[in-house]
């Protein structure tokens, strides 16, 4: 049966028509915090496709509903404050209540021409349908719009309320779901008795799983706020901290430690969590936005979450630290023995200062790191400044404050400088790879010495004499005579670690492929006969690998690599440092 119902207005009126949402995101979420106070144990959420030109948004929950008298009373009493009428606690659950101006219904149409509200309890469905249009006829005058409202029997355990959003409006974007995620993340991790569901996924805390720590602010005139927060094991999307008042969040995540140089900056991204502190309430925006800033209560406390933050990243940094350095020691000693012994304490020292800037960085890049910065200790600009440093070490405090400060720029610099110089070495050796006479022995002298550009991995390798004469012994006994012309360019080299590797060479113009491979294989037999019981890796480098070669079916111990890939790729790590180098630069 069909029948009318009409919003009942509040003298708050002027406060709902000055109400905004900064996003269709938060209009959503709004939908969500009244089915929170509805105690649902459940809501699923599902947006359509950005390009979904009649697409509809749904929000479902599995919460108390309301009959068709409530709909009439209570949903319908518009701006009318959901604490006074029924308490600061839900019923059921007791949660912490988060609507609290009665007027976050509005919220789905901002986002849809047509809000659809069907509702279950006590064996009745009431549907009910607000149109936008409608109440602009009535120039939103309230009271004057008639609302279809349809009351149906349905199963008497059957609870919870259904939201559909039609007819969307175009001039915004839909709500992302990845940018609803983080939002809903933000509010609901701490609430451990409803799970929410984004178009079927299950919005989760596993980006936020680390160290939480749970502190009272002792505050002036007897007050306190409540801090909570986590230490995230990796980096997150949304990081910082929310103020939280009166159980709804405040605003966006604001990192509170943005000017602290001393931390880096991925650690900063690590930090998730809340301040709950209802006596700010006062302070809030009228649209839940921020904290207004001239707020000394406010002050007050980000003075002792700020101290709170530094001691708890100040702990993780140690133990960060602690094992990056387990991790790279291994990789530190190989390259510290291509120094003097006299480098080798103060190359050290140096390198842990830097690394502390890269220490979260992907493996390959921190290698990168330390094998530029081995290469740069090697130049002689370093010991001039050390001299000077140590000259005013019990002196002048300002010129030691001086010759610390041009060490920490030279230092920063000769790193830059040698990573300039490598970056030239690869315009040359590209050079040499487009030019249609290039020969494998010119591309064998360019790499011979300069192994770093196929891979950090490789910049500790070496040929001696012995092995150069393995290989020359290999192929001079092998292709003489008119074969001579046929004669390949290898090179046989050896790690710290005596691991050896078998490095054929091609000219830029060949294309290599499955012929070649077996070719190579077919050396290591032959080299291991005069080098016993040693796994040789082998590497065969030209200038195109045969297309119908599929990654999926190469071999572990040997590679087909082009030139043009090696040279791509050693860029690559070669540019990211010099843009985080400069980068720095600019900051200090």
């Amino acid at each position: 049966m069909t029948k009318t119902a009409n919003f009942q207005v509040d003298p708050k009126l002027a406060e709902l028509l000055g109400e905004t949402y900064k996003s269709t995101e938060d209009a959503t979420k709004e939908l969500v915090d009244n089915a929170y106070d509805a105690d649902s144990d459940n809501v699923w959420i599902t947006l359509p496709d950005p390009l979904t030109p009649n697409g509809v948004i749904t929000i479902v929950d599995d919460g108390t509903g309301m009959k068709e008298q409530e709909v009439r009373s209570e949903y319908l009493k518009i701006a009318s404050s959901r604490l006074s009428r029924k308490g600061e606690k839900t019923f059921g659950k007791k949660r912490m209540v988060k609507g609290r101006k009665g007027i976050g219904k509005f919220s789905g149409l901002m986002i849809a021409e047509i809000m659809e509200i069907k509702t279950k309890a006590g064996g009745k469905e009431t549907t009910i349908t607000i149109i936008k249009q409608d109440l602009a006829k009535e120039k939103y005058d309230l009271e004057k719009v008639s609302l279809p409202i349809v009351v149906t029997d349905c199963p008497q355990n059957e609870h919870g309320t259904t939201i559909t959003l039609k007819g969307l409006n175009q001039n915004y974007n839909f709500p992302n779901a990845d940018r609803l995620r983080q939002l809903l993340i933000l509010d609901y991790r701490q609430v451990a008795d409803l799970s929410i569901y984004v178009n079927g996924e299950k919005i989760g805390v596993q980006d936020y799983q680390g160290a939480t720590n749970d502190k009272v602010l002792k505050l002036s005139n007897g007050r306190s706020a409540r801090l909570i927060f986590t230490v995230t094991e990796k980096a997150v999307k949304e990081p910082g901290l929310v103020y939280r008042v009166g159980n709804k969040i405040v605003g966006r995540p604001n990192s509170f430690l943005k000017e602290d140089e001393q931390i880096p900056d991925k650690l900063k991204k690590r930090i998730v969590g809340e301040i709950i502190c209802d006596e700010l309430e006062d302070f809030v925006t009228a649209d839940w936005g921020a904290i207004v800033e001239n707020s000394t209560l406010k002050d007050e406390i980000e003075v002792l979450v700020k101290a709170e933050l530094v001691d708890a990243l100040n702990v993780v940094f140690k133990a960060d630290m602690h094992l990056a350095r387990l991790r790279y020691d291994q990789r530190i000693a190989r390259e510290l023995e291509k120094l003097p012994e006299h480098k080798r304490a103060f190359a050290e020292k140096h390198l842990q200062r830097v690394l502390e800037k890269f220490y979260d960085e992907p493996e390959e890049k921190v290698n990168t790191i330390i094998s530029v910065m081995i290469d740069a200790v090697e130049k002689d600009h370093y010991w001039s400044v050390i001299h000077n440093i140590e000259q005013t070490r019990d002196g002048d405090v300002e010129k030691l404050a001086l010759a610390l400060s041009d060490f920490g720029f030279l230092e920063m610099s000769l790193i830059t400088s040698q990573a300039i110089h490598r970056l030239r070495f690869l315009d040359e050796l590209d050079l040499l790879n487009r030019n249609p006479k290039t020969l494998e022995s010119t591309m064998h002298k360019a790499l011979e010495f300069n192994l770093w550009v196929l891979g950090t991995e490789y910049s500790l390798t070496f040929s001696n004499k012995t092995l150069a004469l393995a290989v020359e012994d290999l192929v001079g006994k092998r292709f003489k005579g008119d074969r001579a012309k046929k004669r390949p360019d290898l090179f046989l080299g050896v790690d710290v670690s005596r691991s050896h590797t078998l490095i054929e060479f091609k000219r830029p113009s060949d294309t290599i492929g499955r012929d070649a491979e077996s070719q190579a294989l077919k050396y290591r037999d032959d080299l291991n006969s005069i080098i016993h019981n040693k796994k040789i890796r082998i590497l065969v480098i030209g200038g195109r690998v045969d297309t119908a070669i599929s990654s999926h079916n190469e071999r572990e111990d040997v590679k087909l690599l082009t030139y043009t890939d090696i040279i791509s790729n050693a860029r690559a790590q070669l540019d990211w440092l010099l843009a985080e180098l400069k980068r720095d630069l600019k900051l200090g």
